[in-house]
Protein backbone atom coordinates (compact mmCIF):
# COMPACT_ATOMS: atom_id res chain seq x y z
CA UNK A 1 0.00 0.00 0.00
CA UNK A 2 0.96 3.64 -0.58
CA UNK A 3 2.14 5.35 2.35
CA UNK A 4 0.27 8.40 0.92
CA UNK A 5 -2.84 6.09 1.03
CA UNK A 6 -5.32 5.85 4.20
CA UNK A 7 -4.50 3.78 6.77
CA UNK A 8 -7.40 1.86 8.28
CA UNK A 9 -6.10 2.18 12.07
CA UNK A 10 -8.17 -0.16 13.56
CA UNK A 11 -10.72 -2.54 13.68
CA UNK A 12 -14.41 -1.27 14.71
CA UNK A 13 -15.70 -3.23 17.95
CA UNK A 14 -18.55 -5.57 17.69
CA UNK A 15 -21.99 -4.32 18.38
CA UNK A 16 -22.87 -5.72 21.26
CA UNK A 17 -19.89 -4.56 23.25
CA UNK A 18 -21.60 -2.01 24.60
CA UNK A 19 -23.69 -2.29 27.66
CA UNK A 20 -24.38 0.16 30.91
CA UNK A 21 -21.78 2.88 32.46
CA UNK A 22 -18.07 2.04 31.30
CA UNK A 23 -18.97 -1.11 29.90
CA UNK A 24 -18.70 -2.58 32.98
CA UNK A 25 -14.90 -1.72 33.60
CA UNK A 26 -13.44 -0.46 37.13
CA UNK A 27 -12.86 3.30 36.29
CA UNK A 28 -9.53 4.81 37.48
CA UNK A 29 -9.19 8.32 37.72
CA UNK A 30 -8.34 11.24 40.01
CA UNK A 31 -4.94 10.81 40.87
CA UNK A 32 -4.71 7.25 40.61
CA UNK A 33 -1.71 5.59 39.08
CA UNK A 34 -1.62 3.11 36.38
CA UNK A 35 0.82 1.15 34.00
CA UNK A 36 -1.87 0.99 31.84
CA UNK A 37 0.60 -1.35 29.16
CA UNK A 38 2.63 -3.13 31.64
CA UNK A 39 4.14 -6.54 29.66
CA UNK A 40 5.31 -9.14 31.46
CA UNK A 41 7.27 -12.12 30.11
CA UNK A 42 6.39 -15.68 31.40
CA UNK A 43 7.29 -19.18 30.63
CA UNK A 44 8.57 -18.02 27.10
CA UNK A 45 5.70 -16.04 26.43
CA UNK A 46 4.87 -12.51 26.34
CA UNK A 47 1.68 -10.81 27.82
CA UNK A 48 0.70 -6.93 28.21
CA UNK A 49 -1.48 -6.71 31.15
CA UNK A 50 -1.98 -3.48 33.19
CA UNK A 51 -0.89 -2.88 36.71
CA UNK A 52 -2.64 -0.45 38.91
CA UNK A 53 -2.72 0.53 42.68
CA UNK A 54 -4.21 -2.91 43.49
CA UNK A 55 -1.40 -4.98 41.46
CA UNK A 56 -2.19 -6.25 38.00
CA UNK A 57 -5.37 -6.60 35.92
CA UNK A 58 -6.28 -7.38 31.99
CA UNK A 59 -6.84 -3.88 29.81
CA UNK A 60 -9.92 -4.85 28.98
CA UNK A 61 -11.30 -4.68 32.94
CA UNK A 62 -10.42 -0.87 33.53
CA UNK A 63 -10.98 2.52 31.70
CA UNK A 64 -8.63 5.74 32.65
CA UNK A 65 -10.82 8.53 33.26
CA UNK A 66 -9.90 12.01 31.98
CA UNK A 67 -12.88 14.69 33.34
CA UNK A 68 -12.74 18.27 32.15
CA UNK A 69 -11.26 20.22 35.41
CA UNK A 70 -9.78 23.21 35.75
CA UNK A 71 -6.48 21.78 35.43
CA UNK A 72 -7.47 18.91 32.68
CA UNK A 73 -9.92 20.78 30.40
CA UNK A 74 -7.17 23.26 28.45
CA UNK A 75 -6.53 25.02 25.25
CA UNK A 76 -4.29 23.78 22.47
CA UNK A 77 -0.73 26.05 22.15
CA UNK A 78 0.69 26.81 19.13
CA UNK A 79 3.43 24.21 19.96
CA UNK A 80 0.23 21.81 19.07
CA UNK A 81 -0.99 22.76 16.01
CA UNK A 82 -0.16 19.20 14.73
CA UNK A 83 -3.35 18.22 16.61
CA UNK A 84 -5.49 21.23 16.58
CA UNK A 85 -6.16 25.37 15.84
CA UNK A 86 -4.10 27.07 18.37
CA UNK A 87 -6.71 28.09 21.08
CA UNK A 88 -9.19 24.63 20.93
CA UNK A 89 -10.03 22.82 23.72
CA UNK A 90 -8.21 20.03 24.87
CA UNK A 91 -8.42 17.25 27.74
CA UNK A 92 -4.88 16.43 29.24
CA UNK A 93 -3.11 13.94 31.59
CA UNK A 94 -0.22 15.14 32.18
CA UNK A 95 3.35 13.63 32.38
CA UNK A 96 3.53 14.97 36.09
CA UNK A 97 0.50 13.53 38.47
CA UNK A 98 -2.32 15.94 38.22
CA UNK A 99 -4.68 14.17 41.27
CA UNK A 100 -7.80 15.24 39.39
CA UNK A 101 -7.27 12.37 36.20
CA UNK A 102 -5.87 9.44 36.45
CA UNK A 103 -2.23 9.48 35.74
CA UNK A 104 -1.21 6.59 33.33
CA UNK A 105 2.79 5.54 31.93
CA UNK A 106 3.96 2.34 30.36
CA UNK A 107 6.36 0.24 32.11
CA UNK A 108 8.57 -2.56 31.31
CA UNK A 109 9.27 -3.62 34.99
CA UNK A 110 7.70 -6.48 34.39
CA UNK A 111 10.20 -8.11 32.55
CA UNK A 112 13.01 -10.09 35.01
CA UNK A 113 16.57 -8.43 33.25
CA UNK A 114 19.19 -10.89 31.31
CA UNK A 115 16.20 -12.71 29.66
CA UNK A 116 15.98 -10.49 26.80
CA UNK A 117 17.91 -9.49 24.15
CA UNK A 118 17.85 -5.73 23.07
CA UNK A 119 15.17 -3.32 24.41
CA UNK A 120 11.44 -2.97 24.45
CA UNK A 121 8.82 -1.45 22.16
CA UNK A 122 5.66 -0.53 21.94
CA UNK A 123 3.98 0.53 18.59
CA UNK A 124 0.74 2.20 18.30
CA UNK A 125 -1.80 0.07 16.03
CA UNK A 126 -4.91 2.05 15.82
CA UNK A 127 -7.61 3.48 17.59
CA UNK A 128 -11.53 3.94 18.04
CA UNK A 129 -14.08 5.85 19.41
CA UNK A 130 -17.60 6.86 20.25
CA UNK A 131 -18.81 10.46 20.93
CA UNK A 132 -20.09 13.78 19.47
CA UNK A 133 -16.53 14.55 17.59
CA UNK A 134 -16.59 13.69 14.17
CA UNK A 135 -12.57 13.69 13.71
CA UNK A 136 -11.10 12.96 17.21
CA UNK A 137 -7.77 12.77 17.70
CA UNK A 138 -4.76 12.50 20.79
CA UNK A 139 -1.38 12.75 21.16
CA UNK A 140 1.03 11.53 23.55
CA UNK A 141 3.65 13.62 24.48
CA UNK A 142 7.02 14.91 26.76
CA UNK A 143 9.19 18.22 27.13
CA UNK A 144 12.20 17.85 24.48
CA UNK A 145 14.63 19.83 22.64
CA UNK A 146 17.81 21.79 24.32
CA UNK A 147 15.97 23.16 27.27
CA UNK A 148 13.35 20.78 27.20
CA UNK A 149 10.95 23.26 27.09
CA UNK A 150 9.82 21.76 22.78
CA UNK A 151 7.09 19.09 22.53
CA UNK A 152 8.62 16.13 21.72
CA UNK A 153 6.09 13.72 19.89
CA UNK A 154 6.06 9.98 21.29
CA UNK A 155 2.66 8.92 19.07
CA UNK A 156 0.48 10.92 17.39
CA UNK A 157 -1.46 8.68 14.74
CA UNK A 158 -1.29 9.52 11.50
CA UNK A 159 2.28 10.82 11.91
CA UNK A 160 5.99 9.60 11.99
CA UNK A 161 5.50 8.89 15.52
CA UNK A 162 4.09 5.73 16.21
CA UNK A 163 6.80 3.74 18.21
CA UNK A 164 8.40 4.23 21.93
CA UNK A 165 10.98 1.61 23.19
CA UNK A 166 13.03 1.50 26.54
CA UNK A 167 15.21 -0.72 28.28
CA UNK A 168 13.48 -3.57 30.58
CA UNK A 169 12.96 -1.93 34.31
CA UNK A 170 12.12 1.43 33.18
CA UNK A 171 8.75 3.00 34.12
CA UNK A 172 7.39 6.29 31.68
CA UNK A 173 4.74 8.92 31.93
CA UNK A 174 3.88 11.28 29.69
CA UNK A 175 1.65 13.92 28.69
CA UNK A 176 -1.85 12.31 26.97
CA UNK A 177 -3.49 14.99 25.40
CA UNK A 178 -6.88 14.56 23.46
CA UNK A 179 -9.11 17.00 21.14
CA UNK A 180 -12.70 15.91 21.84
CA UNK A 181 -14.71 14.03 25.17
CA UNK A 182 -15.90 10.94 24.23
CA UNK A 183 -14.50 7.09 24.67
CA UNK A 184 -10.80 6.27 23.12
CA UNK A 185 -9.89 2.48 22.32
CA UNK A 186 -6.19 2.79 21.61
CA UNK A 187 -4.38 -0.41 20.62
CA UNK A 188 -0.97 -1.74 21.05
CA UNK A 189 1.09 -3.88 20.60
CA UNK A 190 4.36 -4.50 22.42
CA UNK A 191 7.54 -6.38 20.83
CA UNK A 192 10.79 -8.17 22.50
CA UNK A 193 13.33 -10.60 21.46
CA UNK A 194 14.31 -12.91 23.76
CA UNK A 195 18.25 -13.87 24.66
CA UNK A 196 17.73 -17.07 22.58
CA UNK A 197 16.54 -14.93 19.20
CA UNK A 198 12.60 -16.20 19.94
CA UNK A 199 10.65 -12.69 18.93
CA UNK A 200 7.75 -12.07 21.53
CA UNK A 201 4.15 -10.25 20.76
CA UNK A 202 1.16 -9.42 21.71
CA UNK A 203 -1.62 -6.48 21.53
CA UNK A 204 -3.88 -5.09 24.23
CA UNK A 205 -6.75 -1.88 24.08
CA UNK A 206 -6.86 0.73 25.95
CA UNK A 207 -9.38 2.63 27.29
CA UNK A 208 -9.70 6.12 27.70
CA UNK A 209 -12.83 8.11 28.97
CA UNK A 210 -12.87 11.73 28.57
CA UNK A 211 -15.46 13.83 29.78
CA UNK A 212 -18.23 12.05 31.71
CA UNK A 213 -19.00 8.17 31.63
CA UNK A 214 -21.89 7.99 29.68
CA UNK A 215 -24.97 6.48 31.01
CA UNK A 216 -24.65 3.84 28.46
CA UNK A 217 -20.95 3.20 26.54
CA UNK A 218 -21.30 3.29 22.89
CA UNK A 219 -19.25 0.48 20.81
CA UNK A 220 -16.16 3.31 19.71
CA UNK A 221 -16.07 3.08 15.99
CA UNK A 222 -12.49 2.59 14.09
CA UNK A 223 -11.31 5.80 13.55
CA UNK A 224 -9.39 6.37 10.01
CA UNK A 225 -6.64 9.18 9.51
CA UNK A 226 -4.59 10.42 6.61
CA UNK A 227 -0.91 9.83 6.53
CA UNK A 228 1.20 12.48 7.44
CA UNK A 229 2.78 12.73 3.62
CA UNK A 230 -0.56 12.44 1.73
CA UNK A 231 -0.74 15.16 -0.25
CA UNK A 232 2.38 16.89 0.10
CA UNK A 233 4.13 18.67 -2.18
CA UNK A 234 7.10 16.38 -2.38
CA UNK A 235 9.71 13.93 -0.29
CA UNK A 236 9.17 14.80 3.18
CA UNK A 237 11.90 13.90 5.97
CA UNK A 238 10.86 13.54 9.51
CA UNK A 239 13.66 13.71 12.75
CA UNK A 240 12.43 11.76 15.08
CA UNK A 241 13.57 14.13 17.91
CA UNK A 242 12.37 17.92 17.72
CA UNK A 243 13.93 20.37 15.49
CA UNK A 244 16.57 17.50 14.86
CA UNK A 245 17.81 17.95 18.23
CA UNK A 246 19.85 15.26 19.41
CA UNK A 247 22.16 15.18 22.55
CA UNK A 248 24.90 12.51 22.32
CA UNK A 249 23.71 8.80 23.56
CA UNK A 250 20.74 9.11 21.54
CA UNK A 251 19.99 7.85 17.97
CA UNK A 252 19.03 9.88 15.27
CA UNK A 253 16.73 8.13 12.66
CA UNK A 254 15.22 10.42 9.36
CA UNK A 255 12.32 9.25 8.47
CA UNK A 256 11.57 9.73 4.52
CA UNK A 257 7.85 10.12 3.60
CA UNK A 258 6.01 10.53 -0.08
CA UNK A 259 2.34 10.14 -1.75
CA UNK A 260 4.36 8.16 -4.13
CA UNK A 261 6.66 6.09 -1.75
CA UNK A 262 6.20 2.15 -1.81
CA UNK A 263 6.59 -0.39 0.79
CA UNK A 264 9.78 -1.28 -1.43
CA UNK A 265 10.74 1.91 -2.27
CA UNK A 266 14.68 2.75 -2.64
CA UNK A 267 16.03 5.58 -1.21
CA UNK A 268 19.70 7.27 -1.14
CA UNK A 269 20.50 9.91 1.33
CA UNK A 270 22.86 12.85 0.99
CA UNK A 271 25.02 14.45 3.88
CA UNK A 272 27.21 17.27 4.56
CA UNK A 273 29.22 17.92 7.82
CA UNK A 274 29.10 21.55 9.01
CA UNK A 275 32.56 23.16 6.77
CA UNK A 276 32.41 21.23 4.09
CA UNK A 277 31.22 22.86 0.66
CA UNK A 278 29.72 19.23 -0.73
CA UNK A 279 27.22 16.50 -0.14
CA UNK A 280 28.07 13.35 0.31
CA UNK A 281 26.21 10.30 -0.95
CA UNK A 282 25.72 7.81 2.28
CA UNK A 283 25.84 3.99 0.35
CA UNK A 284 24.68 1.90 3.11
CA UNK A 285 21.93 3.74 3.69
CA UNK A 286 19.46 2.86 1.36
CA UNK A 287 15.99 2.75 3.23
CA UNK A 288 13.37 5.18 4.29
CA UNK A 289 14.95 5.58 7.83
CA UNK A 290 18.44 7.02 8.03
CA UNK A 291 19.88 6.28 11.21
CA UNK A 292 23.30 7.10 12.69
CA UNK A 293 24.31 8.24 16.21
CA UNK A 294 24.75 11.56 17.20
CA UNK A 295 28.17 12.35 18.00
CA UNK A 296 29.72 16.04 18.36
CA UNK A 297 31.26 15.68 14.98
CA UNK A 298 27.89 15.48 13.50
CA UNK A 299 26.39 18.54 15.22
CA UNK A 300 25.10 20.85 12.15
CA UNK A 301 25.40 17.94 9.43
CA UNK A 302 22.37 18.27 6.65
CA UNK A 303 21.34 15.40 5.54
CA UNK A 304 18.13 15.51 2.41
CA UNK A 305 16.87 12.07 0.83
CA UNK A 306 16.01 11.22 -2.47
CA UNK A 307 13.34 8.91 -3.67
CA UNK A 308 14.16 6.60 -6.30
CA UNK A 309 11.98 4.79 -9.32
CA UNK A 310 13.15 1.97 -11.60
CA UNK A 311 16.72 3.58 -10.93
CA UNK A 312 15.52 7.28 -11.44
CA UNK A 313 15.59 10.09 -8.94
CA UNK A 314 11.58 11.27 -8.63
CA UNK A 315 11.09 12.99 -5.44
CA UNK A 316 13.92 15.03 -3.56
CA UNK A 317 13.69 16.20 -0.38
CA UNK A 318 14.69 19.84 1.56
CA UNK A 319 18.01 19.29 3.58
CA UNK A 320 17.42 18.66 7.53
CA UNK A 321 20.16 19.56 9.80
CA UNK A 322 20.88 17.88 12.66
CA UNK A 323 22.01 19.53 16.21
CA UNK A 324 24.03 17.27 18.73
CA UNK A 325 24.54 18.71 22.52
CA UNK A 326 26.28 17.49 25.43
CA UNK A 327 24.25 16.93 28.78
CA UNK A 328 26.19 18.18 31.98
CA UNK A 329 27.00 15.48 34.03
CA UNK A 330 24.50 15.03 36.50
CA UNK A 331 26.83 12.30 38.74
CA UNK A 332 30.06 10.75 38.68
CA UNK A 333 30.55 7.15 38.07
CA UNK A 334 33.26 5.50 39.44
CA UNK A 335 34.50 1.57 38.13
CA UNK A 336 36.27 -0.67 40.10
CA UNK A 337 37.65 -3.69 39.02
CA UNK A 338 37.09 -7.07 40.95
CA UNK A 339 41.03 -8.01 40.82
CA UNK A 340 44.15 -5.98 39.70
CA UNK A 341 45.52 -9.17 37.28
CA UNK A 342 43.68 -11.71 36.23
CA UNK A 343 44.60 -15.32 34.03
CA UNK A 344 43.28 -16.66 31.09
CA UNK A 345 39.73 -18.31 32.21
CA UNK A 346 38.99 -15.68 35.25
CA UNK A 347 35.52 -13.35 35.28
CA UNK A 348 36.51 -10.08 35.48
CA UNK A 349 33.88 -8.64 37.50
CA UNK A 350 33.44 -4.31 37.51
CA UNK A 351 31.57 -2.33 39.82
CA UNK A 352 30.03 0.46 39.34
CA UNK A 353 28.89 3.28 41.86
CA UNK A 354 26.86 6.83 41.17
CA UNK A 355 28.34 9.96 43.84
CA UNK A 356 25.86 11.29 44.43
CA UNK A 357 23.19 8.75 43.69
CA UNK A 358 20.11 9.41 41.30
CA UNK A 359 17.30 7.68 40.13
CA UNK A 360 18.85 6.82 36.75
CA UNK A 361 19.32 3.16 36.73
CA UNK A 362 20.44 2.60 32.70
CA UNK A 363 23.75 1.65 32.27
CA UNK A 364 25.92 0.36 29.07
CA UNK A 365 29.64 -0.92 29.56
CA UNK A 366 32.32 -0.63 26.26
CA UNK A 367 35.15 -2.06 25.99
CA UNK A 368 38.43 -1.33 23.38
CA UNK A 369 40.93 -3.76 22.79
CA UNK A 370 44.51 -2.74 22.40
CA UNK A 371 45.24 -1.66 18.55
CA UNK A 372 41.58 -0.60 18.30
CA UNK A 373 40.22 3.06 17.03
CA UNK A 374 37.33 2.62 19.04
CA UNK A 375 34.94 1.49 21.98
CA UNK A 376 32.52 -1.28 21.32
CA UNK A 377 29.54 -1.77 23.08
CA UNK A 378 29.49 -5.00 25.63
CA UNK A 379 26.60 -6.59 24.35
CA UNK A 380 23.46 -6.87 26.48
CA UNK A 381 25.43 -5.00 29.51
CA UNK A 382 22.39 -3.00 30.70
CA UNK A 383 23.63 -3.34 34.87
CA UNK A 384 25.49 -1.41 36.86
CA UNK A 385 27.91 -4.25 37.38
CA UNK A 386 29.55 -5.97 34.35
CA UNK A 387 31.40 -9.10 33.98
CA UNK A 388 33.68 -10.23 31.38
CA UNK A 389 35.33 -13.80 30.15
CA UNK A 390 39.16 -13.42 30.41
CA UNK A 391 40.97 -14.17 27.77
CA UNK A 392 44.83 -13.20 26.75
CA UNK A 393 43.15 -11.05 23.76
CA UNK A 394 41.78 -8.76 27.05
CA UNK A 395 45.33 -7.76 28.12
CA UNK A 396 45.65 -4.37 27.64
CA UNK A 397 42.24 -3.83 26.90
CA UNK A 398 39.99 -0.81 28.29
CA UNK A 399 36.56 -0.67 29.88
CA UNK A 400 34.26 2.25 30.62
CA UNK A 401 30.46 2.35 32.10
CA UNK A 402 28.10 4.87 30.87
CA UNK A 403 24.81 6.06 32.90
CA UNK A 404 21.99 7.21 30.58
CA UNK A 405 18.54 9.32 31.41
CA UNK A 406 15.40 7.34 30.39
CA UNK A 407 15.77 9.36 26.90
CA UNK A 408 19.12 7.29 26.21
CA UNK A 409 20.98 10.67 26.47
CA UNK A 410 24.31 10.04 28.60
CA UNK A 411 24.73 11.47 32.01
CA UNK A 412 28.02 10.09 33.32
CA UNK A 413 31.18 8.04 32.13
CA UNK A 414 33.44 6.80 34.13
CA UNK A 415 37.49 6.58 33.65
CA UNK A 416 38.09 4.02 31.31
CA UNK A 417 40.30 0.29 32.92
CA UNK A 418 42.94 -1.21 31.83
CA UNK A 419 43.02 -4.75 32.22
CA UNK A 420 46.09 -6.82 32.69
CA UNK A 421 46.23 -10.88 31.93
CA UNK A 422 49.17 -12.68 32.60
CA UNK A 423 50.46 -13.96 29.65
CA UNK A 424 48.34 -11.57 27.29
CA UNK A 425 49.32 -10.11 24.14
CA UNK A 426 50.74 -6.67 25.72
CA UNK A 427 52.33 -8.74 28.94
CA UNK A 428 54.57 -11.00 26.24
CA UNK A 429 55.58 -7.48 24.37
CA UNK A 430 58.34 -5.55 26.35
CA UNK A 431 57.17 -2.11 25.16
CA UNK A 432 55.74 0.09 27.75
CA UNK A 433 54.64 4.03 27.34
CA UNK A 434 53.66 6.21 29.47
CA UNK A 435 52.08 9.78 29.70
CA UNK A 436 52.81 13.12 31.06
CA UNK A 437 51.00 15.93 31.51
CA UNK A 438 52.80 19.66 32.20
CA UNK A 439 49.67 19.90 34.07
CA UNK A 440 46.94 18.25 35.94
CA UNK A 441 44.13 20.80 35.17
CA UNK A 442 44.09 22.53 31.88
CA UNK A 443 42.80 26.16 30.69
CA UNK A 444 40.65 26.40 27.98
CA UNK A 445 42.44 27.87 25.35
CA UNK A 446 45.99 27.64 26.18
CA UNK A 447 48.64 25.33 24.76
CA UNK A 448 49.45 21.87 26.96
CA UNK A 449 51.70 19.77 26.35
CA UNK A 450 51.54 15.85 26.64
CA UNK A 451 55.19 13.25 26.86
CA UNK A 452 55.72 9.83 26.01
CA UNK A 453 57.95 8.13 27.92
CA UNK A 454 58.80 4.94 25.89
CA UNK A 455 60.88 1.79 26.94
CA UNK A 456 62.11 -1.22 25.57
CA UNK A 457 60.69 -0.06 21.61
CA UNK A 458 62.26 -1.51 18.51
CA UNK A 459 64.19 0.86 16.51
CA UNK A 460 61.58 1.45 13.72
CA UNK A 461 58.71 2.13 15.46
CA UNK A 462 56.60 5.11 15.71
CA UNK A 463 54.49 7.36 17.82
CA UNK A 464 50.65 8.42 16.73
CA UNK A 465 48.38 10.31 18.88
CA UNK A 466 44.79 9.82 18.90
CA UNK A 467 41.54 11.82 20.92
CA UNK A 468 37.89 10.64 22.02
CA UNK A 469 35.68 12.69 23.43
CA UNK A 470 33.68 11.84 26.25
CA UNK A 471 30.75 9.65 26.38
CA UNK A 472 31.86 9.21 22.56
CA UNK A 473 33.64 5.49 21.02
CA UNK A 474 35.67 6.31 17.76
CA UNK A 475 39.01 7.79 18.24
CA UNK A 476 40.15 10.29 16.30
CA UNK A 477 44.07 10.75 15.01
CA UNK A 478 45.39 14.37 15.42
CA UNK A 479 46.52 15.13 12.38
CA UNK A 480 50.47 15.84 12.02
CA UNK A 481 50.77 14.32 16.02
CA UNK A 482 53.60 11.89 15.42
CA UNK A 483 56.76 11.66 17.98
CA UNK A 484 57.20 11.32 21.54
CA UNK A 485 55.65 15.02 22.57
CA UNK A 486 52.23 16.50 21.58
CA UNK A 487 51.53 19.99 22.11
CA UNK A 488 48.01 21.42 21.26
CA UNK A 489 45.51 24.05 22.10
CA UNK A 490 42.60 22.81 24.09
CA UNK A 491 39.32 24.08 23.66
CA UNK A 492 36.67 23.65 26.56
CA UNK A 493 34.40 20.98 24.69
CA UNK A 494 37.47 18.43 25.71
CA UNK A 495 36.79 18.23 29.10
CA UNK A 496 36.48 14.80 29.95
CA UNK A 497 38.30 13.62 27.03
CA UNK A 498 40.60 10.92 26.98
CA UNK A 499 44.28 10.64 24.87
CA UNK A 500 45.95 8.19 23.69
CA UNK A 501 49.58 7.46 22.34
CA UNK A 502 50.20 4.19 20.43
CA UNK A 503 53.36 2.52 19.51
CA UNK A 504 53.64 0.87 16.40
CA UNK A 505 56.55 -1.38 15.02
CA UNK A 506 57.56 -1.37 11.33
CA UNK A 507 54.81 -3.88 10.77
CA UNK A 508 52.21 -1.69 11.81
CA UNK A 509 51.71 -3.91 14.88
CA UNK A 510 50.58 -1.35 17.59
CA UNK A 511 53.04 -2.75 20.00
CA UNK A 512 51.78 -0.29 23.32
CA UNK A 513 49.60 1.95 24.30
CA UNK A 514 49.59 4.85 27.09
CA UNK A 515 46.71 6.95 27.93
CA UNK A 516 45.52 10.28 29.88
CA UNK A 517 42.11 8.42 30.97
CA UNK A 518 39.83 11.62 31.49
CA UNK A 519 41.78 15.84 30.84
CA UNK A 520 40.63 18.02 32.64
CA UNK A 521 39.99 21.10 31.07
CA UNK A 522 38.27 24.43 33.02
CA UNK A 523 37.19 27.04 30.92
CA UNK A 524 38.51 30.29 31.66
CA UNK A 525 36.74 32.28 34.30
CA UNK A 526 35.07 29.42 35.89
CA UNK A 527 35.70 28.19 39.93
CA UNK A 528 39.23 27.14 39.62
CA UNK A 529 40.74 28.28 36.46
CA UNK A 530 42.91 30.74 35.83
CA UNK A 531 41.98 34.45 35.10
CA UNK A 532 41.78 35.67 31.36
CA UNK A 533 43.92 37.84 29.84
CA UNK A 534 41.40 40.35 29.71
CA UNK A 535 40.63 39.61 33.77
CA UNK A 536 44.41 40.33 34.38
CA UNK A 537 44.32 43.36 32.68
CA UNK A 538 41.57 44.71 34.15
CA UNK A 539 43.41 43.34 37.71
CA UNK A 540 46.56 45.49 36.59
CA UNK A 541 44.38 48.56 35.65
CA UNK A 542 42.76 48.11 38.46
CA UNK A 543 46.14 48.41 40.63
CA UNK A 544 47.38 51.16 38.36
CA UNK A 545 44.14 52.97 39.48
CA UNK A 546 44.69 52.92 43.05
CA UNK A 547 48.76 52.83 42.78
CA UNK A 548 47.92 56.78 40.89
CA UNK A 549 45.58 57.35 43.57
CA UNK A 550 48.00 56.39 46.47
CA UNK A 551 51.07 58.70 45.24
CA UNK A 552 48.65 61.47 44.89
CA UNK A 553 47.30 61.05 48.18
CA UNK A 554 51.18 60.95 49.37
CA UNK A 555 51.96 63.96 47.39
CA UNK A 556 49.22 66.22 48.93
CA UNK A 557 49.98 65.02 52.53
CA UNK A 558 53.61 65.37 51.48
CA UNK A 559 52.48 69.24 50.83
CA UNK A 560 50.20 69.92 53.42
CA UNK A 561 52.78 68.62 56.18
CA UNK A 562 55.38 71.24 54.35
CA UNK A 563 52.77 73.67 54.71
CA UNK A 564 52.35 73.08 58.44
CA UNK A 565 55.65 72.89 59.40
CA UNK A 566 56.31 76.33 57.81
CA UNK A 567 53.23 77.63 59.42
CA UNK A 568 54.23 76.86 62.41
CA UNK A 569 57.81 78.27 62.09
CA UNK A 570 56.11 81.67 61.30
CA UNK A 571 54.37 81.46 64.24
CA UNK A 572 57.39 80.74 66.40
CA UNK A 573 59.09 83.32 64.31
CA UNK A 574 56.54 86.19 65.13
CA UNK A 575 56.07 85.60 68.72
CA UNK A 576 59.98 85.80 69.04
CA UNK A 577 59.90 89.44 67.56
CA UNK A 578 57.05 90.78 69.40
CA UNK A 579 58.74 89.57 72.90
Amino acid sequence: MSLGGVLALALAAPADAANGPADGRTVLGAGQHVDAVYPVVKDGALAIHSLTDKGETEPDDIALRIPGTKTSHVTLPKEYSFLGKAGSDAWISPQTQDMSVVWPGWSFEGIEPGGLKGTVSMDFEGFAYAGEAKSPTFAVTQPGGFGNKKVSRLIVPGAAFTSVSGEVGSHTHANWIFTAQGTYDIDFSVHATLANGKALEDTATVRFIVGAVPDEQKAPVAQKVHHYSEGADGLLVTPNKVDGEYFVGQTVNLTAASDEAEEDSEYRWHVKKAGESDYTEDAEQRKAVYTTKPDRAVDGTQVYAELLKDGKVVQTSEPTTVHVRTLDPTTTLTVTPGRKTYHEGDTARFTSVQKPETEDEHYHWYLKHRGESAYEWIEESRLADQELAVTKKLDGAQVVARLFNADHAVLAESAPITLSVDGGSAAASSVTVEIDQDTGQHAAGEKATFTAHVKNAPKDHSVSWAVRQNAENPFTEIAGAHGTTLTQTLPAGRNGAQVVASVTNGRGEVVAEGTVPVLKVTETGKSGARKSAADEQSDSSGSAVWWTVGVIVLVVLAALAVWLVRRQKDRTHAAEQAQ
